[in-house]
């Protein structure tokens, strides 16, 4: 049968997922096993309204970010592919399946983009839409501090960008933003558009909206204004 026809079974998805939880442990806190959960989480609700193929989705879900232990972030997606296909191939996925999962993670990563790489299938998209998603919102503030603080991040910055029209601010893939708040206008403040799903970009509107108004808070807090 092929990856169109087949559901992901429990079996498969209780081991995909015991293997990342564990492969995990070592990642930085922005991206160990609850960044993959809620990823997983959202590439559901999102892929069911959209129409995508779970049996490809949802272990793309799983593995997008296997790679983020102690290696660090650069040039992770071509690890985790890598690491993914060994997993499924394990498992029993057939190779057709275990290659629409690999371009489904590559395609959807922000590293990926960064190069001009668009997902062209609705899994690719998808994921895509649901990774980025995560980083935004309360949980993707909460991760932009906790990630720059692991990747040794010198202070916490100021908006000194205007918010009603924020600036598109260098993005290095290789080393992290001087600030999460400069991380908020090299990245976060600028995902919203980019959705490529109609759920995707319903979502987003709300987890942006949030994200503004804890920039302007901020902001007043330490002008003292508030």
């Amino acid at each position: 049968m092929g990856p169109s026809k087949r559901k992901l079974s429990k079996r498969e998805e209780d081991e995909i997922r015991k293997y990342v939880k564990e492969r995990l442990k070592n990642a930085d806190i922005a991206h160990r096993f609850d960044h993959i959960e809620y990823v997983v989480k959202l590439a559901k609700k999102i892929g069911k309204k959209e129409g995508a193929n779970l049996r490809i989705l949802i272990p793309a879900a799983y593995l997008h970010d296997i790679s983020f232990r102690g290696e660090g972030y650069a040039n992770h997606t071509e690890r985790s592919v890598r690491e993914a296909e060994t997993l499924l191939r394990k498992i029993g996925f057939s190779e057709k399946e275990i290659e629409k999962i690999k371009e489904t993670i590559i395609s959807s990563s922000f590293e990926s983009f960064t190069k001009g790489i668009e997902p062209k299938s609705i899994e690719g998209k998808v994921l895509r839409d649901a990774d980025w998603l995560e980083a935004m919102g309360a949980r993707g503030i909460a991760r932009a501090f906790a990630f720059g603080s692991y990747y040794g991040c010198k202070e916490l910055g100021k908006v000194k960008w205007n918010l009603k029209k924020p600036p598109k601010l260098k993005f290095n893939l290789n080393k992290p933003d001087p600030s999460p708040i400069y991380h908020f206008f090299s990245k976060l403040l600028h995902l919203k558009e980019k959705m490529l799903t109609k759920t995707g970009k319903k979502l987003a509107e709300k987890r942006h909206k949030f994200m503004i108004e804890f920039l302007k808070r901020y902001k007043a807090e330490c002008e003292g204004r508030m």
